[in-house]
C-alpha cells in the first residue's frame, strides 16, 4: 500500500478494520460492514447505515436516477469514499452497495431488486454525513410494472415516520457518450420526475459518468431537448459534474498517471458538487408527498370514470333496446295483446383478480356503489381504511363518496356482463305487481326493466303506459349523464390543481389524463363553459415534450405488452 498522509493512514486504517476484503488489488477494494434495517416488514424500503451519527454533523441528502449501465453504483461509491476521506495514493476502494455492483453484475435486468435502499455514511472526521437514496430497477428489460412497484417504494419512504422529509438534491445519472435518449430513458426521467413538486427544480443537477473531462456537449443537448427540469448554472446550461468510472481498476505503473487523473477528476467534481449544496436550500418533501396523493387518486378517479361511463353507455343501450321494442309493438300495446322481444341485459359482478400481476391483484371496492375505487396499485394498503383514494375516512373516487367501512380490500373486481334474455310484456306486468319499491329506492346500477314495470304498473291505460316509460327512459339517460358529468368534473379539478403544483405539468400521465378527459369535457356541455378551453391549453405542450411523451408511453406499451404476451 502506499503511504499518504499520516492522518489519511490512520482513517484508513480504521475503516479497513470495518470491513471485509473483497480483493486485494491494488486497489484493495474492501465491503463496508453496515447495520441494515426495513422501513417496513416486506423490505421494500431498507436502510443500510455505516458509522455513528454525531449531533454537530450536517446531513446531506442526495436521490440518484439512472438508467441501468449508467455507472450509478460505481458513482454512489465514489460519494461515499469521498466522504471517507480516501485519497488516490491510499490504494484502497470502499463498497457500500450491494455485493456485485457494476463490475460483477452488468446485467442487473437479471436482479430481482426493486427495492429502494438508503444508505447512510457517517465519518467522524467529517462534519458533513450522507445519506443517498437509490433507486434501482428503473428502466430495467422487465417493463413497467416494476418501474411501478420502484415509484410506489419511493412514495413510501416519502410516507414513513422515519423515512425521508427532506432532500437536498435529485441526480439525474447519464453516460457522457450518449447523444439520444432512448424511450427507456425518457420513461425513467419522466416518471421519477412526476413524483416532484416545481419548487425541487432548482435541486435537480445532472451526473455524467464515464467522461474524460472534455465539454459533455451531448449530454447537456439532450437534456435541453427533451426539456428535462433541472437546476441551471451561469451560462444557462443544466448544472452538471463530471465523473471517471476507473476507480476500481488495476493499478500499474503505467497506466497510474492517468488513473490519478481520472481519480482527481471525480474528486474535484465532488468537491465542486458538496460545495454548490452549500448554496442551495433543502427543500421539503411535503408538497411531493400532496402530489404523490394527488395523482394517486386522480388515476384512481379517471379509471372509475371509465368504467363509469363503458356502464353508463351499455345501459343506455338496454334501455334503447327497451324504447324500440315498445314502440315496434305499439299496435299490440293498443290492443293489450301480449308480445315479447329480446334484450340485452347489462349489470355488474365480482371476479376474480387472481390472474393480475401481484401489484394489481387486490382492489379496493365500494359495496354500495359496485365501484372499482383503486383498482390499479392497490398492493401496500393493509385494508381499505389505509387506501390512498381515503380522505377524511371517505372514498375520494366512488360515485356515492362512501364510508370507507362499506368498502373491502380483497383479490375481485367488478367487471360489467352482457347476457341476452327475452322479455314478455305480460311478465313485466306480473314483476311489476309483485316488485313494486319507491321512487326513491331506485339506484344508478338499478336494471332498466324495473323502471318500465313501474310507468306500467302507474299507468292503466296502455298508450299512457308507452309514453310515460319512454319519459322514464330519458329521466334514467339524463340521470347517468348527470353522474358522468360530476365524476367528470372532479377529474377537471383534479387535474388542473395537480398541474399547478407539480414539477412536470406535461408528464406522460398528465397527458395521458388529458387525452381521456378532454373530449369528455367537450360532450358534456354542463361540466363548465372554460373547462374544454383549460384543459386544451394546458395540453399545448412544446414539440420536444410531445417527443418524450411519445416515447414514454411507447415504452411504457412495449413493457405491458410484453406482460400481456407472458
Amino acid at each position: 500500500m502506499a503511504t499518504g498522509s499520516q492522518e489519511t493512514s490512520v482513517v484508513v486504517r480504521d475503516l479497513i478494520h470495518k470491513s471485509e476484503l473483497i480483493t486485494k488489488g491494488p486497489p484493495s477494494r474492501y465491503r463496508l460492514l453496515t447495520t441494515r434495517s426495513n422501513l417496513y416488514e416486506d423490505g421494500s424500503v431498507r436502510k443500510w447505515t455505516f458509522g455513528q451519527r454525531c449531533v454537530n454533523m450536517q446531513n446531506k441528502i442526495l436521490l440518484m436516477v439512472g438508467e441501468t449501465g449508467t455507472g450509478k453504483t460505481t458513482l454512489i461509491n465514489a460519494v461515499v469514499n469521498h466522504i471517507l476521506g480516501v485519497k488516490f495514493t491510499d490504494e484502497v476502494w470502499f463498497e457500500i452497495t450491494e455485493e456485485g455492483g457494476d463490475n460483477q453484475m452488468s446485467d442487473q435486468s437479471k436482479s430481482q431488486t426493486t427495492e429502494i435502499t438508503v444508505y447512510e455514511v457517517f465519518a467522524p472526521d467529517n462534519p458533513t454525513c450522507l445519506t443517498i437514496i437509490d433507486t434501482p430497477g428503473y428502466g430495467d428489460t422487465r417493463g413497467v410494472e416494476y418501474d411501478k412497484q420502484t415509484a410506489e417504494n419511493l412514495f413510501k419512504l416519502f410516507r414513513n415516520d422515519t423515512g425521508v422529509k427532506e432532500i437536498d438534491a435529485v441526480c439525474l445519472v447519464l453516460k457522457a457518450s450518449e447523444n439520444q435518449l432512448s424511450h427507456r430513458q425518457l420513461y425513467i426521467f419522466d416518471t421519477v420526475l412526476s413524483l416532484f413538486g416545481k419548487d425541487i427544480e432548482n435541486n435537480i443537477v445532472i451526473f455524467i459518468t464515464h467522461s474524460d473531462g472534455l465539454s459533455p456537449y451531448n449530454v447537456l443537448n439532450v437534456i435541453k431537448t427533451a426539456g428535462i427540469p433541472c437546476r441551471k448554472n451561469e451560462k444557462d446550461e443544466p448544472e452538471h459534474f463530471l465523473f471517471n468510472n476507473h476507480q476500481t481498476e488495476e493499478r500499474r505503473l503505467e497506466y497510474n498517471r492517468v488513473l490519478q487523473a481520472a481519480w482527481d477528476l471525480t474528486a474535484d467534481s465532488l468537491k465542486y458538487f458538496f460545495t454548490c449544496l452549500k448554496e442551495q436550500n433543502r427543500k421539503s418533501l411535503e408538497q411531493t408527498e400532496s402530489i404523490l396523493i394527488q395523482s394517486k387518486q386522480l388515476e384512481a378517479c379517471i379509471s372509475n370514470l371509465q368504467k363509469c361511463i363503458e356502464f353508463i353507455e351499455c345501459k343506455s343501450k338496454e334501455l334503447a333496446q327497451i324504447q324500440k321494442g315498445l314502440w315496434e309493438d305499439q299496435e299490440k300495446i293498443k290492443r293489450n295483446e301480449n308480445f315479447t322481444f329480446t334484450v340485452t341485459k347489462y349489470h355488474k359482478e365480482k371476479v376474480s383478480t387472481a390472474d393480475a400481476s401481484r401489484w394489481d391483484r387486490n382492489v379496493t371496492s365500494c359495496s354500495v356503489c359496485m365501484d372499482n375505487c383503486h383498482e390499479y396499485g392497490c398492493w401496500s394498503a393493509p385494508d381499505a381504511w389505509w387506501c390512498y383514494v381515503m380522505k377524511n375516512d371517505h372514498c375520494t373516487v366512488c360515485t356515492g363518496k362512501c364510508h370507507y367501512t362499506k368498502h373491502v380490500r380483497e383479490n375481485k373486481k367488478y367487471v360489467t356482463r352482457a347476457t341476452q334474455i327475452t322479455v314478455s310484456f305480460n311478465d313485466l306486468k306480473k314483476q311489476c305487481e309483485s316488485n313494486r319499491k319507491p321512487e326513491s329506492d331506485i339506484k344508478f346500477d338499478s336494471e332498466s326493466f324495473e323502471n318500465v314495470r313501474k310507468e306500467i304498473e302507474c299507468n292503466k291505460k296502455q298508450e299512457e303506459e308507452k309514453l310515460n316509460i319512454e319519459k322514464r327512459l330519458k329521466n334514467e339517460l339524463t340521470k347517468r349523464e348527470k353522474e358522468k358529468a360530476d365524476l367528470a368534473y372532479k377529474a377537471y379539478n383534479a387535474i388542473m390543481k395537480l398541474s399547478e403544483i407539480a414539477l412536470k405539468p406535461d408528464s406522460t400521465f398528465i397527458v395521458q389524463c388529458l387525452d381521456f378527459l378532454i373530449p369528455r369535457a367537450e360532450e358534456i356541455g354542463k361540466l363548465n363553459y372554460s373547462a374544454p378551453q383549460k384543459l386544451r391549453e394546458l395540453r399545448r405542450i412544446q414539440p420536444e415534450s410531445e417527443e418524450r411523451v411519445n416515447a414514454a408511453m411507447a415504452y411504457a406499451r412495449a413493457g405491458l405488452n410484453k406482460l400481456y404476451v407472458k
